[in-house]
């Protein structure tokens, strides 16, 4: 089976494919008429890219047995995001299991679960998921309530997305979904296809991981969250613009592990799961248009457009509507071998903030543009573009009610070229042309006073062109003709080579089959064999775990007595050190104290001695020069003496003091050496 996701396509071998092809022309314009390739690009810029995406698409094609078909890490805000088609006889089921890998119990807020129609139109399941991303969005708000939350004990498994189970998939049906959940502490989750009945939680002790397809989609990424925006605003008066969306230049895909492979990197091409708001700002004073245009090959999914405005009378004011791309429309998807297709997603006033919000449909191609076309560019004649209600009972293929209003291109007053730019009402859902009519003139009326005058303006220029587009017409219809004879010749001939090959294939298919359900069968056998000895070999292991963790149990009790006692012993060096220490600062002090006394003393009695002698020496002085000179030499000599010995005395008893406190040292290091020895002992001992 052939997977339009699986398939990436450039712009230029589409636009090749186009001129070469009889395309059905799926188009709200004629692109290629007003300059399509002059557009100017508007590149978008990534803001911000946050939480966690666990993605599960490969392998794509589950078959012949089940099993683990991806699996990671989630911390935090994360989203799971599945996309697997049955290839299997029996139906199967996806199960989601969450495993709490750590010593704690950890708490789980499921926020949001989403689920597609499980059907074997690719298209129909991606267009569903992608619609119901839009019409049940997520509460990213910090007081938002989850659905329901769930406690994990340690080392324990808890099934999450219960409706899942009873959610058959058959064979060769596609079913897609994402679950958006909160975690307190990290958890593991697997995403699982297996039989119906089987119990999920069980299973994933057991059950097999699949080997990841060549278009390696799966693996932990960061980023589920992408905020974008266009930093040069959309400016009216200088023509036609695009922004491109999933081109990995501008839009970068994101990168990942695969943690099934011991984290090998994997990119996901498609940014598949990511949810994108994309804001484009405007400027100018004209009307323009929004398009959607798929570049990279069909495309069918769902665009909500918001628009701010920041001028006129509705300023301050935002409108929204909801876009779906294929099913109610006419057709399975936009864009198949061409890049000329587009759809119209409303008109806006020069000044806009439009904000964007999608994620990329499942089955769908990227690159994608959003096109932005000034009213001038878009509609030449002056056509009107107007909104027609459509009735609340249309639905599209899958039973969902389309838009409730769309844009209908209606020619100006007077009928002249009354065919261009119209929608070819016949072929789709809306309301009866005649009621589309009606609505049209009693709104062109209104807004045709200032379109006659111009149009009056470009009637005399174009006269003059009509001969030289009329001899270009006929030419290009002799062109179309030789095209068109020279498909049906191709189509003819690819015909017949496809009946050889459905033959084939058809043969091939009916041998594949019996040879898959003789290995199922011995596949069932062996696997529920296996599925005995597991259980018995889980028993076991559980068995042995309870007596592992008894015993990790008991030894940490002892682990953490001898830490105490150890912690004891340390508290009390640490006291005998600060006393110790306490002892021989006091004996410092005091005998700093007393040497201070001896020197406060031998200084009294000098100074007395001075005054003695000064006494002496002024006696002396009356009686003879000789004897003061005797005096005063005698005084210098016990004056220094004296001097001398004070200067002796605290001399010794600063030694004194020293000693005392290297004595006081030592002491104290001996002790805590011989402490941290037998602390030593005792730990090797223990």
């Amino acid at each position: 089976m052939f997977s339009y996701k699986s398939r990436y396509c450039v712009a230029a071998a589409m636009a090749a494919m186009a001129a070469l092809t009889g395309h059905v022309e799926a188009r709200d314009i004629d692109l290629q008429s007003i300059g399509y390739f002059q557009f100017s690009p508007l590149p978008p810029t990534l803001v911000a890219q946050t939480d966690t995406l666990l993605l599960s698409d490969s392998p794509e094609y589950v078959g012949p047995v089940g099993g683990t078909l991806s699996a990671g890490t989630i911390n935090g805000n994360g989203r799971i995001y599945f996309y697997h088609v049955n290839e299997m006889d029996q139906p199967h089921k996806i199960a989601i299991v969450l495993e709490n890998q750590t010593a704690y119990p950890n708490t789980v807020h499921v926020m949001r679960q989403l689920k597609s129609v499980a059907t074997p139109d690719y298209f129909a399941a991606g267009r569903d998921l992608s619609r119901k991303d839009l019409e049940q969005p997520l509460n990213e708000s910090p007081n938002a309530r989850p659905l329901y939350s769930l406690s994990i004990p340690p080392q324990g498994r808890k099934l999450i997305f219960s409706d899942l189970e009873q959610t058959p998939v058959y064979q060769d049906a596609l079913f897609t979904g994402i679950v958006d959940i909160k975690t307190e502490a990290p958890v593991f989750a697997r995403v699982m296809m297996l039989p119906m009945g089987i119990d999920a939680v069980e299973a994933s002790h057991w059950a097999k991981n699949l080997p990841i397809d060549e278009i390696q989609l799966r693996g932990t990424y960061t980023g589920s969250k992408r905020n974008m925006e266009v930093t040069t605003p959309f400016d009216t008066a200088l023509g036609g613009a695009f922004v491109e969306i999933g081109n990995d230049r501008e839009d970068m895909f994101i990168n990942g592990v695969d943690e099934m492979q011991n984290k090998a990197f994997v990119r996901d091409r498609g940014n598949y799961g990511v949810s994108y708001t994309l804001k484009i700002p405007t400027k100018g004073n004209e009307p323009f248009r929004l398009y959607f245009n798929p570049l990279g090959g069909p495309y069918s999914g769902s665009f909500t457009v918001k628009a701010l405005h920041q001028q006129g009378a509705r300023r301050g004011q935002t409108d929204t509507r909801t876009y779906h791309i294929g099913g109610a429309d006419g057709i399975s998807a936009l864009g198949d071998g061409t890049i000329l297709d587009s759809r119209i997603m409303g008109n806006y006033n020069a000044g806009d903030l439009l904000t964007l919000n999608f994620m990329p449909a499942g089955a769908s191609n990227l690159p994608i543009r959003f096109l932005l076309i000034p009213e001038s560019l878009a509609n030449p004649q002056k056509h009107q573009t107007i909104a027609v209600n459509v009735p609340k009972d249309v639905k599209d293929s899958l039973g969902h009610p389309t838009q409730g209003t769309t844009q209908i291109p209606v020619g100006p007053i007077g009928g002249k070229d009354s065919n261009k730019g119209t929608v070819d009402t016949t072929k789709s859902t809306l309301t009866p042309s005649k009621q589309a009519e009606n609505i049209a003139h009693e709104e062109t009326k209104k807004l045709s006073d200032k379109a006659a005058a111009e149009a009056k303006k470009e009637a005399q220029l174009k006269k003059s062109k009509e001969a030289e587009e009329t001899l270009a017409r006929k030419k290009a219809e002799e062109a179309k003709l030789a095209a068109e004879k020279a498909e049906m010749a191709r189509k003819a001939a690819e015909a017949k080579h496809a009946e050889i090959e459905r033959k084939m294939a058809e043969k091939a298919e009916a041998d594949r089959k019996a040879a898959e359900l003789k290995a199922a069968q011995e596949a069932q056998a062996a696997k529920e064999k296996a599925a005995l000895e597991a259980k018995k070999a889980e028993e076991m292991r559980q068995a042995e775990e309870a007596k592992r963790i008894e015993a990790a149990r008991k030894a940490e009790l002892e682990r953490q007595a001898e830490e105490a006692r150890k912690a004891e012993e340390v508290r009390k060096a640490e006291l005998a050190r600060i006393e110790a220490a306490r002892k021989a600062e006091a004996e410092r002090v005091e005998a700093a104290r007393k040497a201070e006394a001896a020197r406060i003393a031998a200084e009294e009695r000098r100074l007395e001695e001075e005054r003695r002698i000064e006494a002496a020496r002024v006696e002396a002085a009356r009686k003879a020069e000789e004897a003061r000179k005797a005096a005063e030499a005698k005084a210098r000599f016990e004056a220094q003496r004296a001097a001398e010995k004070a200067a002796l005395e605290a001399k010794r008893a600063e030694e004194e003091r020293l000693a005392a406190e290297a004595k006081a040292r030592l002491e104290a290091q001996r002790k805590a050496e011989q402490e941290a020895l037998e602390a030593r002992r005792a730990e090797e001992a223990r």
